[in-house]
């Protein structure tokens, strides 16, 4: 049973680190957090170099970091000045006023209604995707479902975003997201590092990815603004819109770094997302069942479409469990911009707020057997007994995820049209190690063979 007497926020707690676990926060950061919170709560304080670290595993603590006094609290951390070296100062990294005229300009391109008017497009791609698996199930060879989730998101953010088939370039445009975002979690794990100039081996690696990316970029908006490209994507309402609190247009740099945020972002995450889900289900094929007993009731054997993820509240379920047990966005950090009181707690300015989507959905005080696989987690009665933030796999407050609906969307129709023609089985004996990188990845990928239905 969930212990609904957990309805108040945790006493402080102050640790003090043994410098032996430092090589446990960059090897294995994930245990590390769950490890904290098993030994000393759901508020703790320990100092880490230079900053005053508080880890919250409550959600009353984290309502009050990201809806309750959500201003006080910046991105000026580690995490996203690190992503920045990639992303620039885009909607995920940019903070106060700058971020709020962003917010507000680019938030129409992802009203419900234009995210639901995509769904042909990711189902034209989820099609594609699928068309390329027929000899793999006939030969019984395995496939990287992380790769093949990785190409499909590119794709469908492509052209959602930049009204580009990205299908033949898929591969080398994944080489160098993945090239460029594992610089990020280099370079959060160095306390010195050589700056991308310097022309090192990995450096160059990530010049290059940058070059590829930012080529890409200035091409599409090129494109858009001589009207030779689709008119209806995400770019093209960022480059016609208009401040209305200040009357201003995006910069062409500001666009650059809008479009690789949603470039970038929106394409891993939703890999990860999907990667996870098929393990899962690989694991548990009862829940696989009923899936595809639901998916065939409503789906009957046409193609999948936006209208008919409403009628599908096992595919919702089981998206929602996979984002439970493997958010793609593992850990959030925030910085005291001024002094603060947090259950009952003083917060110093410039304190390091660390809060893990990935720890907390797996406490069970809020979750009965938090480690088990149950998409009954998210029963309209089960959600109605869980306070609002024992779940956050997007963020919350005005800094939710923009693209929160886009991913469900795609996952959704990606998941139904995947399961409407195969089964999808882990290859005997690949080893699954829950890698957190900048998203959560299988360190070697997730090898699985495809049955035929």
């Amino acid at each position: 049973m969930i212990d609904t007497a957990v309805s108040h926020p945790p006493t402080l707690k102050a640790v003090n680190l043994s410098p032996r676990r430092i090589p446990e926060i960059q090897g294995n950061p994930l245990a590390f957090l769950q490890r904290n919170a098993a030994e000393h709560g759901d508020f703790i304080h320990y100092p880490l170099g230079l900053w005053e670290v508080f880890q919250l595993n409550h959600p009353d603590l984290i309502e009050h970091i990201l809806v309750t006094n959500q201003r006080n609290y910046s991105k000026n951390t580690v995490q996203y000045n690190t992503l920045a070296k990639i992303t620039g100062r885009g909607l995920l990294t940019s903070d106060g006023r700058f971020w709020r005229r962003q917010r507000r300009m680019i938030q129409p391109a992802f009203h419900r209604q234009k995210v639901l008017g995509w769904g042909q497009m990711m189902m034209k791609a989820t099609q594609n995707m699928l068309a390329g698996w027929d000899k793999a199930a006939q030969s019984g060879q395995p496939l990287d479902i992380d790769e093949e989730m990785m190409a499909v998101t590119l794709n469908v953010v492509g052209e959602a975003l930049l009204g580009l088939d990205l299908q033949a370039d898929a591969g080398q445009l994944t080489h160098a997201v993945l090239t460029m975002l594992d610089y990020v979690v280099y370079r959060s794990q160095q306390l010195v590092a050589l700056p991308l100039m310097v022309p090192t081996p990995r450096n160059r690696r990530v010049r290059d990815g940058l070059h590829l990316l930012d080529d890409l970029i200035d091409k599409a908006i090129h494109d858009h603004e001589q009207g030779q490209a689709n008119p209806d994507t995400i770019l093209s309402q960022m480059l016609t819109a208009v401040d209305r609190e200040t009357n201003e247009r995006m910069s062409r740099d500001e666009l650059r770094d809008e479009v690789i945020t949603l470039l970038v972002a929106g394409h891993e995450t939703a890999a990860s997302g999907l990667t996870w889900l098929f393990y899962l289900l690989s694991q548990n094929p009862c829940v696989a069942a009923e899936l595809v007993a639901e998916i065939d009731g409503v789906v009957n054997g046409r193609l999948p479409t936006t209208d008919d993820l409403p009628n599908l509240p096992t595919v919702q379920r089981v998206i929602a469990e996979a984002l439970r047990l493997y958010p793609p966005a593992w850990v959030i950090t925030r910085r005291a911009i001024a002094a603060d009181t947090l259950g009952g707690a003083q917060i110093p300015a410039n304190a390091l707020i660390i809060m893990s989507p990935y720890t907390l959905q797996r406490h069970p005080a809020f979750w009965a057997n938090p480690d088990q696989f149950d998409p009954n987690h998210f029963t309209p009665e089960a959600e109605q007994t869980r306070p609002r933030y024992a779940y956050f796999p997007f963020g919350g407050g005005a800094r939710l995820c923009i693209g929160d609906q886009f991913a469900k969307v795609e996952m959704g129709l990606v998941v139904t049209a995947v399961l409407q023609k195969y089964r999808l089985q882990l290859l005997p004996n690949h080893p699954v190690i829950a890698d957190p990188l900048v998203t959560i990845r299988p360190r070697h990928g997730l090898m699985m063979t495809l049955q035929r239905r």
